[in-house]
């Protein structure tokens, strides 16, 4: 029977991430983050990625060599599966912890602590980022509905 104590528990000894992630996502009103994120920090799930926008910037900036994540155009199940998987793959069985340091990381409130390098590296990405967002926005064709009619 799903929910209770024992029912959450037992996720514990699931090693498969995903089955995990399935099986928490049965909750009304809990999606793939929050799920990840509860299998992270509370059923001992050190390799459950919880995925954002901003973990998938992370994982595009630093670990997406092919720049297959960078052509996704929004955060869909499979890209956040796949960012999950990168992860993986770089910190092995540290994933979730590994994905929690990064995310704090880009915290404002963190940025004094870390190497100026690093910060301008992040800077330099976000400046980027902004640009081709700007840039397709505005390669966008005017909507007809905001055309003054002519008659």
């Amino acid at each position: 029977e799903m929910g209770g104590e024992s029912y959450l528990n037992d996720l514990r000894s699931i090693q498969d991430p995903t089955e995990v992630q399935e099986k928490l996502i049965q909750f009304h009103g809990v999606g793939r983050k929050v799920a990840d994120c509860v299998a992270l920090f509370s059923l001992c799930q050190i390799n459950a990625i919880p995925v954002d926008t901003h973990v998938w910037n992370i994982a595009i900036r630093d670990y997406d060599e092919k720049a297959e994540l960078r052509e996704a155009k929004s955060l869909t199940p499979t890209i956040y599966k796949q960012v999950g998987d990168l992860f993986r793959s770089v910190f092995s069985q540290y994933a979730g912890w590994a994905h929690s340091l990064l995310f704090v990381a880009e915290l404002p409130s963190f940025r004094a602590t870390l190497p100026e390098d690093l910060v301008e590296e992040m800077d330099k990405f976000r400046e980027i980022e902004q640009g081709k967002k700007k840039a397709k926005r505005e390669k966008k064709p005017a909507n007809d509905d905001d055309s003054i009619s002519s008659g």
